[in-house]
Order: structure tokens, then sequence, then C-alpha cells
């Protein structure tokens, strides 16, 4: 080192020439460095790497479980959403089968209470029909026993009096079965 340092400024230096002395403490500062970083930088550094690594891995996995809990639950969800359509649908189709069941039912019950009407209109009207028979009996008896009363100028007894009812009426009913 003093050699270069000293150096006359005429000499000429060989830049090639090997300088063992100054490759010597070179080198020993080198491996000074390289251990001062090795203790104190490289292993901290290791290690912080190691745990970002870590830290990164365990996040991948979480993402990856995520990733299939909600796959999951969106299959299990589009499962519920299927049988809750296919029952509101099953549930629509039994409202339908309730509700053509409920108007069969009130076109029966309808049919049978217009034929119960019927029945008893029929009824009305043959009570009402015998009735009037009854009373129009009644006038052809007392027509007849006033006419036969004029016709004849005179009292009419009580068994003439039923005979000509007996045969007005029969002569009613013939007209009254003809017609």
């Amino acid at each position: 080192m003093n050699v270069l340092l000293f150096a006359d400024a005429g000499a000429k230096v060989d830049p090639l020439a090997v300088d063992y002395i100054t490759m010597g403490v070179t080198l020993i500062v080198f491996v000074a460095l390289l251990a001062i970083l090795y203790f104190a930088a490289w292993g901290p550094i290791m290690k912080g790497l190691a745990k970002r690594e870590e830290l990164i891995s365990s996040a991948r996995d979480e993402a990856v479980k995520a990733k299939a809990s909600a796959e999951e639950a969106q299959k299990k969800l589009t499962a519920e959403f299927a049988a809750a359509q296919d029952k509101i649908r099953a549930m629509m189709d039994e409202a339908r089968r309730d509700a053509d069941a409920l108007k069969a039912t009130e076109k029966a019950v309808g049919v049978k209470e217009a034929q119960l009407e019927r029945e008893r209109a029929k009824r009305e009207i043959e009570v009402a029909k015998d009735q009037a028979i009854a009373e129009l009996h009644t006038q052809a008896v007392k027509l007849a026993a006033l006419m036969s009363s004029k016709a004849v100028k005179r009292s009419v007894t009580e068994a003439d009096h039923l005979r000509l009812v007996d045969e007005a009426l029969a002569e009613l009913n013939t007209n009254v079965t003809k017609a």
C-alpha cells in the first residue's frame, strides 16, 4: 500500500500486478461484512420472508376454504330454491284441484237444490191444482143445484141434490181427464 501511495510519479505502475496485501485486506473485510450481514441482516430477512410466505399460504388456504364454502352454500341455496319452487308448484296444483273440487261440489249442490226446488214447485202446483179442482167441483155443484132448482121450479130434495152432484162430478172428472 505504501508503495503505491508513495510511488514515484514518474515510475510506471503495472496495473495487472497483484498486490497480496490489498487482496488479503479486501478478503478479510469481505468475509467480516458477510458474517455481519448473515447474522444481522439475512437472519431477520429470512425470518420475515418465511413469515410472509406462511401468511400468504394461510390466506390462500382460507380463500380456497371460503371459495369451497361459498360454492357449497350456493349449491345448497340452489337446491333449496328448487325445492321451494317445487313446493310452490305443488301448492298451486293442490289449490287448483281444491278449486276444481269446490266448483264441482258447488255445481252439484246447485243442481241438487234446483232439483229440490223443481220438485217443491211441482208439489205446490199439484196442491194448487187439487185445490182448484176441489173449488171447481164445489162451484159446479152449486151451479148444478141452482140450475136444477130453476129448471124444475121446485125445491130439490137432499137425495136429488146428492144424485145430481154425483152425476156432475162424474161428468166433470171425465172432462178433466180428457183435457
